[in-house]
């Protein structure tokens, strides 16, 4: 007993989102697999804690999602107007804007899209085009609204989805020189904190009431209703149907 007084309250599930918990952090282990939590540590994340894509020549198409795994199992009820506040940290090289006379791209690059989503459901969606060469902090910022503040675990697991296309125009030239530049995005990842989601979950998510999946049986499933109505019938019929003495009497008085 006295132990389980002595643990957290998200020791039991350390990757769920929890009373002291309410930040989503963004792992990679570099290659196939990227991931989300609401646990600030991860022994599986990248050694170098970033997640790359380069290419000399052409465009690299960006489109990950970091889902939450493993999934949201509680129900997470979002402050009404509340903020949430997403910092990626990126660095990048090439060009991204098309038909700037800039760089390369013509119509086959995009900027940078960044979709929180809450399962099915898109939270919100940002063009963030004020970005440069070079690292990038970018924080973006929305209030929850009507609609968006009932955060079911079966159907709204969490995810942050990075799009976009940046080309590069590298090439080998004379006496092995190079022209041009590279593309590359590179993302710091969660091992240092910086790159987070943080989510305006209110306090009331953690009441035993609120998680629970028990709801009032309707009255046609409480015990006993099939029989007080039975019983209810009855007494409706004995009120309002004649006796056969009542029946009889009516008969004589009618001949």
């Amino acid at each position: 007993m006295e132990e389980e007084e002595e643990m957290g309250p998200c020791m039991e599930e350390p990757e769920q989102p929890c009373e002291n918990q309410t930040v989503m952090y963004l792992w990679s282990n570099g290659q196939s697999r990227h991931w989300a939590h609401f646990n600030a540590n991860e022994t599986d994340n990248a050694a170098d804690n970033l997640w790359s894509q380069e290419k000399r020549s052409g465009v690299i198409s960006i489109d990950q999602r970091f889902t939450m795994n493993p999934q949201l199992t509680k129900k997470l009820n979002m402050t009404l107007d509340g903020e949430i506040r997403i910092v990626l940290d990126i660095y990048l090289e090439g060009d991204w804007t098309n038909n700037d006379n800039n760089g390369p791209c013509t119509n086959d690059c995009d900027e940078l899209n960044v979709t929180l989503w809450a399962g099915a459901t898109a939270i919100i969606t940002k063009h963030v085009p004020q970005v440069s060469s070079g690292w990038n902090t970018i924080t973006i910022t929305h209030r929850i609204t009507d609609g968006q503040t009932l955060w079911d675990g079966s159907t709204s697991n969490p995810a942050i989805q990075l799009e976009m296309k940046v080309k590069g125009d590298e090439q080998t030239g004379f006496l092995g020189t190079t022209q041009g530049t590279p593309a590359n995005f590179t993302m710091r990842l969660s091992g240092d904190g910086q790159t987070r989601v943080e989510l305006p979950i209110d306090p009331t998510s953690w009441e035993e009431g609120f998680q629970s999946d028990d709801t009032p049986p309707m009255a046609e499933e409480q015990p006993g209703f099939l029989f007080m109505a039975a019983v209810a019938t009855m007494t409706l019929a004995a009120v309002y149907l004649p006796s056969r003495e009542e029946k009889s009497e009516n008969g004589r008085n009618r001949s």
